[in-house]
């Protein structure tokens, strides 16, 4: 692991690309179910600090980050710091998008146009599920009484949503 880190190299970044290409970019029904993510893994966790309310928080969470409404000026000023330190953003996702593209997207720019319509499905999803999960875990760390909202809505989206880099590959996934 220190090696690969240390090292890095992008061996077989056009399989994995594919395999984004083929498994999840453009599929409704890989979309629709990662959309469940925020019930099946943030609820569970938020529930060890805010037992039954944690359902109400995160209904309240979704319901704000479709909307965009209801968020006060310190939860719109978290939600845009954590945007900015990719704590929300599906960096991942789009790095996948990248490798797929990289080889044709020179040569074909409209490609790289149905290549990121391809994946918008599942991407958005992601999106959506780390801003629920952010929103309603830091509001959750403001009503128990936690010290530091940001750091626990930070670990609450790693911890529920998943931490996409190379130090979390499996080994299968490190060349």
């Amino acid at each position: 692991l220190v090696e690969y880190v240390t090292n890095p190299a992008e061996e077989a970044a056009a399989v994995r690309g594919l395999l984004f290409t083929s498994f999840i970019g453009g599929s409704v029904a890989s979309a629709l179910v990662n959309l469940t993510q925020p019930i099946t893994m943030t609820l569970p966790y938020l529930t060890q600090w805010g037992g039954a309310k944690a359902g109400k928080r995160l209904l309240a969470a979704a319901g704000m980050v479709a909307s965009g409404k209801g968020m006060d000026a310190d939860l719109r000023a978290a939600l845009a710091r954590a945007e900015q330190d990719g704590i929300v953003s599906p960096q991942e996702i789009h790095h996948l998008q990248a490798e797929a593209m990289a080889t044709v997207s020179n040569k074909y720019p409209v490609l790289k146009k149905v290549a990121f319509v391809w994946g918008s499905m599942f991407s958005l999803a992601e999106q959506f599920n780390r801003r629920v999960s952010f929103v309603a875990a830091y509001q959750t760390a403001q009503q128990e009484g936690i010290a530091d909202p940001f750091a626990f809505a930070e670990k609450a989206v790693v911890e529920t949503q998943g931490l996409y880099n190379k130090g979390n590959k499996a080994n299968l996934a490190r060349g």
